[in-house]
């Protein structure tokens, strides 16, 4: 594999675990707020930890972009 497209695809992945780890635990904290546990609503919990993993995929080759714009 190319450097190039290695960084991407490491690029998007951190991207999309980050940010749906961040959206799940949200949702967690959420349920928690609400009295529940957040295993009672794991549906909710696993959507949108399921969205923040697709916003974190896309903004993920995004962010690289920037960031090399930035540095060069």
């Amino acid at each position: 594999m190319e450097p190039a497209t290695r960084s991407l695809v490491r690029w998007t992945l951190g991207s999309a675990l980050a940010w749906g780890a961040l959206f799940a635990g949200v949702a967690a904290s959420r349920a928690l707020a609400a009295g529940a546990t957040p295993l009672e609503h794991l549906g909710p919990v696993a959507a949108f930890g399921v969205i923040g993993a697709t916003v974190g995929g896309l903004v993920g080759p995004l962010f690289r972009g920037v960031v090399s714009r930035v540095r060069g």
